[in-house]
C-alpha cells in the first residue's frame, strides 16, 4: 500500500477510534445523538471498537515507517485526531450523530 494511503487510513482509524470512545460516554452520547442511552453491551462494543481502531492505527504507523518513527507518528496522529474529536464535541456534537450505530 502506498505511503499516503497508509497515512490517510491511519488518521481515519484513529479519528474514528476516538469518536467511538467519546460516544461510549453517556454525556457525549446525549450531546451527539440526543436519544436514550444504549445498553451496557452496546457501550462496551463502542469502547472495544474504539480501542481496536487505535491499535489498528498503531499497526499502520509501524508498517508505514518502522518502529522508530512509526511510534512517533502514531503518538502525533492520536494526539491530533483526539483534539479534532474534542473540537467537534465542543462546537458541533451533532456531526458525530452518523457514527452512532445503536440509535
Amino acid at each position: 500500500m502506498a505511503e499516503p494511503v497508509l497515512l490517510a487510513t491511519l488518521l481515519g482509524a484513529s479519528w474514528l477510534g476516538w469518536a467511538w470512545l467519546a460516544l461510549s460516554q453517556a454525556r457525549h452520547w446525549r450531546q451527539a445523538v440526543g436519544l436514550r442511552l444504549p445498553g451496557c453491551r452496546q457501550m462496551l462494543w463502542l469502547r472495544a471498537a474504539g480501542a481496536a481502531l487505535l491499535g489498528t492505527a498503531l499497526v499502520l504507523a509501524l508498517l508505514r515507517d518502522g518502529p522508530a518513527f512509526g511510534a512517533l507518528l502514531w503518538a502525533i496522529a492520536i494526539s491530533f485526531t483526539a483534539m479534532a474529536v474534542v473540537f467537534i464535541l465542543a462546537w458541533q456534537p451533532g456531526w458525530l450523530r452518523w457514527l452512532a450505530p445503536f440509535r
